[in-house]
């Protein structure tokens, strides 16, 4: 097992890793990790949906191996910077909308990853599109669900469909280094 510990931001790899019954020093070992840049998809339509979002970000803003600075989260890059929840309006013009939507593929190409935000409860079909999106680009996709919500069902593609679904309290440990596919436990319909 690969361990790490934060050191001003960085990653310091120390352990040993096995590998077909066999221990090997890892070319990491005390170098620096770059954490990953990814494509950030949550929900903002609800009080709900607006504080998983700002829980999973503070999350991931305490968690060493993922960017904030250098990664894409959609509802802060929007064309031309309007914030959506401030002006509603916006949505109906169509020079918004298609820019908007350029802007978030060539992110989804441009990241290493999708890091997804997702309420079984409120499932987006804009967010499963994203994660369809990334799936196609052969990019993993890690899935931070509620921890009240692990036994909601989901939709089959969604569930099957992402490397490994998580909850919101393992987010801040998690090395999204560890991007190998896990399959999901949970139930899907």
């Amino acid at each position: 097992m690969t361990v790490f510990k934060a050191d001003e931001n960085k990653i310091m790899f120390h352990d040993s890793i096995t590998l077909a019954g066999k221990e090997y020093r890892d070319i990491t070992n005390n170098t620096v990790v770059s954490p990953v840049r990814a494509y950030i998809q949550c929900s903002w339509f609800s009080p709900e949906e607006i504080d998983f979002m700002e829980k999973g970000l503070e999350a991931l803003a305490q968690n060493p191996t993922v960017s904030l600075k250098y990664s894409h989260h959609p509802l802060s890059h929007q064309y031309n910077d309007i914030d959506v929840n401030e002006h509603p309006e916006v949505m109906g013009d169509r020079e918004w909308q298609q820019n908007t939507y350029q802007m978030d593929m060539h992110a989804m190409y441009g990241m290493e990853m999708g890091i997804g935000l997702f309420m079984p409860s409120k499932p987006d079909v804009g967010q499963t599109y994203e994660q369809g999106v990334l799936y196609a680009l052969h990019k993993p996709n890690i899935l931070i669900i509620p921890d009240d919500e692990k036994d909601i069902p989901l939709n089959l593609m969604v569930g099957c469909g992402n490397t490994r679904i998580i909850t919101l309290s393992e987010a801040r440990d998690f090395d999204f280094h560890d991007v190998m596919f896990k399959p999901y436990d949970g139930k899907v319909f």
